[in-house]
């Protein structure tokens, strides 16, 4: 019998085996660069809102908590943040306490290709996981007289 003839299955064999493991790993990695790039669109757009937040959190007539939240959906829609202020550190020379607003933002990411769905997701099947980017910014505050 000829090599030919006894070598045919082989083929056969690595296409059902080999090419979905391969696949499966490019598909992680095109899954993986998706949603580096998601967050860091997240942590940027965190970072604008801690810093419009950093300048006006010390004046509560604007309504914090909403105007960030306004501010986030207007960079991106499906995402929400919470921001708080935080106690940093007295200054001797101002005599006055300094503040951090620590904005959190989170944003539901659908993922987008096969078996990384599986993979990747939490909850477990869901098809997306949830991206949370942090971000610490100083509250300005007018020195007191």
């Amino acid at each position: 019998m000829s090599s030919l003839g006894r070598d045919s299955g082989q083929i056969v064999v690595e296409m059902l085996l080999i090419l979905p493991v391969f696949l499966s790993m490019v598909f992680l990695i095109m899954e993986t660069g998706n949603i580096s790039f998601r967050l860091i669109v997240l942590n940027h757009a965190t970072y604008e809102v801690a810093r419009i937040g950093g300048m006006t959190w010390s004046i509560p007539s604007l309504g914090n908590e909403g105007k960030m939240n306004d501010v986030m959906k207007r960079i991106l829609p499906a995402a929400s943040v919470r921001c708080y202020k935080e106690e940093t550190i007295y200054d001797p020379q101002a005599y006055q306490m300094n503040y951090d607003l620590v904005c959190v933002a989170q944003e539901p990411v659908q993922l987008i290709f096969p078996m990384s769905r599986v993979i990747l997701a939490k909850p477990s099947g869901a098809g997306s996981r949830t991206l949370t980017a942090v971000v610490r910014m100083p509250i300005e505050s007018p020195l007191k007289q």
